[in-house]
C-alpha cells in the first residue's frame, strides 16, 4: 500500500457489472487522505468482455459449468481487466489499484467475485486490492451497496442529491448537503434495470440491448404492461436488503410474450423508470450514472416520476460509464488509509468489526 505521506495519489479502478456488456476502468487522482480526500476521475476506458462471457453468463444464470471452464474464463477476464486497466493508466505510475471482478452470484452472506487479482497485480506492477465485499459480509453485512462512501468522496457538493446507478440493479445514494455529519449517508439497491432490458433485447432482438432506448422510442408505453412490472418490481424497492442472484424478475418477461416488442421495451423502461424515480423520495436533484443512464425512454420515465432536477455524473466530471470503477478506486484508497468502506447503517454489518480487502503487493526480485 501506499505511504501515508503521499498528498497525492494516481488510483485505477475497474468494474464489470452485473450486465456483462464489458470493462469499465478510471484512473482518479486523489489528494489528501481518507473521507476528507479530493478525486478526479482523469481518464475513463471501456472495452467489451471477449469469449469469456459466455461461462461468466453461464455461471451468473446458475448453470452447469465445469471447473476448467471457470478456470479459463478466470484467467482470460482478469487478463483482459488487466489490459483495459493500463490503458486508462495512460503509462502514468499507478499508486494503488482496486479490481471488483465479476459477480456470479450474490445472495447474502453469499457472495462471488471472480477474478484473480494475483494475476492482474503482476500486469500492473502495483499494489492492488480485491474482493471488496469480502470484508463487509464477514462482519455480517450484506456486501451492498458498496458505492456510498466513494460517492461523497467523489460526488461533493452544497445540496441534498441523489446518485443513481443504472446497471444490472438500480442502486441509490442519498448524499446530505456539504458539512453534514456523514452518518447521514444513506443508499440501497432498488430493483432490476438494465437486466430486464436488456434481457428483453436478447429475446426480442437477438442484441445484447437496446441502444440509447432506440427501439422503445419508438413505440409508446402499454398501461397494463407497465401497471405489471411496477407491481412486480416495486416491492424490491421496499426491503431493505441488497439484491442479488434471484432478484432479476426474469420470470415476468414469461408473461407477456404476446406482447409488441417495442412496445414491450417501451413498457420496461416506463416501468422501472417510474420505481427509480418514485424511491428516489426527497432529494433536491439526481445525477444518473451507469450504462443505462444513455437510454432516454428510462431517463425520461425516472424525471417524470421524481419530478426533480435531472442530470448525470457527467455534468460534474465523472463520465457515467466511470462512477463506478472510480468508485473502486475511491474503496480502495479507504481501505489503504485505514478507513471503513462501508456504512454499517446502510449494509448491516455489524460497526466495530470490519476486516479489510485482500491486498496483493509486487514483490522486488
Amino acid at each position: 500500500m501506499t505511504r501515508r505521506h503521499q498528498s497525492t495519489r494516481l488510483i485505477v479502478g475497474a468494474m464489470t457489472g452485473t450486465s456483462l456488456d464489458g470493462i469499465d476502468a478510471a484512473l482518479v487522482r486523489v489528494t489528501g487522505h481518507g473521507l476528507t480526500a479530493q478525486a478526479e476521475v482523469l481518464t475513463h476506458v471501456a472495452r467489451p468482455l471477449g469469449p469469456e462471457v459466455n461461462t461468466l453468463r453461464l455461471l451468473a444464470d446458475g448453470k452447469a459449468v465445469t471447473a476448467s471452464d471457470i478456470t479459463v474464463a478466470r484467467r482470460l477476464l482478469s487478463d483482459r481487466t488487466a489490459a483495459v486497466m493500463l490503458e486508462a493508466a495512460e503509462n502514468h505510475r499507478v499508486d494503488l489499484a482496486a479490481i471488483h471482478g465479476q459477480t456470479v452470484l450474490h445472495a447474502p452472506p453469499d457472495s462471488w467475485q471472480l477474478i484473480d487479482a494475483v494475476r492482474v497485480a503482476s500486469k500492473l506492477n502495483c499494489p492492488v486490492a480485491s474482493d471488496l465485499r469480502g470484508g463487509d459480509l464477514a462482519a455480517g453485512g450484506s456486501g451492498a451497496p458498496i458505492t456510498p462512501l466513494a460517492d461523497w468522496v467523489l460526488c461533493p457538493g452544497s445540496n441534498s442529491r441523489c446518485i443513481i446507478n443504472l446497471g444490472g440493479f438500480c442502486n441509490i445514494t442519498w448524499l446530505p448537503a456539504a458539512g453534514s455529519p456523514i452518518d447521514e449517508i444513506r443508499g440501497r439497491d432498488i430493483c432490476p434495470c438494465n437486466h430486464l432490458l436488456d434481457a428483453a433485447a436478447r429475446s426480442r432482438l437477438d442484441q445484447p440491448f437496446d441502444r440509447d432506448g432506440g427501439i422503445a422510442s419508438s413505440s409508446i408505453p402499454n398501461p397494463t404492461l407497465v401497471a405489471s412490472i411496477i407491481a412486480t418490481i416495486e416491492p424490491l424497492a421496499g426491503d431493505a436488503r441488497s439484491l442479488g442472484s434471484g432478484d432479476e424478475c426474469f420470470d415476468w418477461l414469461d408473461t407477456v410474450q404476446d406482447a409488441d416488442t417495442a412496445t414491450l421495451l417501451a413498457s420496461i423502461a416506463a416501468g422501472v423508470g417510474t420505481v427509480i424515480g418514485r424511491a428516489a423520495g426527497d432529494a433536491k436533484a439526481i445525477l444518473l450514472a451507469g450504462g443505462g443512464a444513455h437510454h432516454r425512454p428510462l431517463c425520461d420515465a425516472i424525471a417524470k416520476a421524481a419530478r426533480v432536477p435531472v442530470g448525470h455524473t457527467s455534468d460534474i466530471g465523472i463520465p457515467i460509464e466511470a462512477r463506478e470503477a472510480a468508485c473502486m478506486a475511491i474503496l480502495a484508497m479507504l481501505d489503504a488509509d485505514g478507513c471503513p468502506s462501508t456504512l454499517a447503517a446502510i449494509t448491516g454489518r455489524r460497526s466495530h468489526t470490519l476486516i479489510g480487502m485482500q491486498w496483493c503487493r509486487p514483490m522486488e526480485a
